[in-house]
């Protein structure tokens, strides 16, 4: 049997007073990509903060991490985990270059305030090659556009070798052809053994590397599965509140007719 990356159990979540996540359990396995779909205020953000440790759950509600029931420090969680978003590309207002960027990786800060060795600068280096973007290690950060900025940062997340990598709303911001780039990024970055869950609101994003796909909606879980057997019209109309048509093309799935005035989401 194949040991867990996530498990959540029972978990109750608030925040600013309010409940954002409603006895939600899930599980994600290694060899797994997840994503979690949901309009905006379903919880997916929420969700993720509680993975990546920000968060915890209330009334005896339980996460757990890489195979390990029992209290494991958050700092060695944080060690095989990976965050990318658009809030996060925000935050990062110190001056660097592209290099400098992905090896403050190594110690987990917004710029690079130690000593890098050159084993780690070579890290770095390999780390942009992979993705491609070897051209922007000696490019300021604050120089770069949008999405060259955004694929930098998701080479910050692998050069700790993340086992599991959470991308929420990883496109927002992005142009088509941008948005594609960075797409085909992750779909080469899913062959090197690091498991991803891809947080979005547009289904026309989830790349054919996702297996499974978990459906929010109001803090709550609608449905979870195999990709092929959420994607369909009736569990997204339910998740979305709208009643949606869909299309497979090209081992993705497109949204079709849409209609507003439903009783689907109720």
């Amino acid at each position: 049997m194949e040991s867990f990356l996530v498990q959540i159990k029972n978990a109750d979540v608030y925040v600013g007073g309010n409940q954002a996540l409603r006895s939600l359990s899930w599980t994600m396995n290694e060899g797994e990509n997840w994503a979690v779909v949901g309009n905006n205020g379903s919880g997916k953000t929420t969700l993720m903060k509680l993975i990546f440790g920000e968060l915890i759950p209330v009334y005896g509600g339980e996460v757990n991490w890489f195979g390990n029931c029992e209290h494991t420090p958050l700092l060695e969680i944080r060690e095989n985990l990976g965050y990318v978003s658009a809030e996060y590309q925000t935050n990062y207002d110190r001056p660097a270059l592209g290099w400098e960027v992905v090896a403050s990786g190594f110690f987990s800060s917004i710029g690079l305030h130690q000593t890098v060795t050159l084993s780690q600068k070579e890290s770095a280096l390999k780390a942009m090659s992979d993705l491609g973007i070897d051209s922007l290690g000696d490019t300021p950060f604050r120089q770069m556009s949008y999405g060259e900025a955004r694929r930098v940062l998701l080479a910050r997340t692998m050069v700790h070798r993340t086992k599991l990598l959470i991308l929420d709303e990883p496109c927002a911001g992005l142009d088509i052809p941008t948005r594609e780039r960075f797409l085909k990024t992750l779909e080469k970055l899913s062959k090197k053994r690091t498991c991803m869950i891809y947080v979005t609101h547009r289904i026309e994003e989830i790349m054919p590397c996702i297996s499974h796909v978990l459906l929010l909606k109001d803090g709550e879980i609608v449905a979870q599965g195999k990709k092929d057997e959420m994607l369909q019209s009736q569990n997204l109309s339910r998740a979305l509140g709208c009643s949606l048509s869909v299309e497979k093309n090209a081992d993705r799935y497109w949204p079709l007719g849409i209609g507003l005035n439903t009783s689907a989401g109720k």
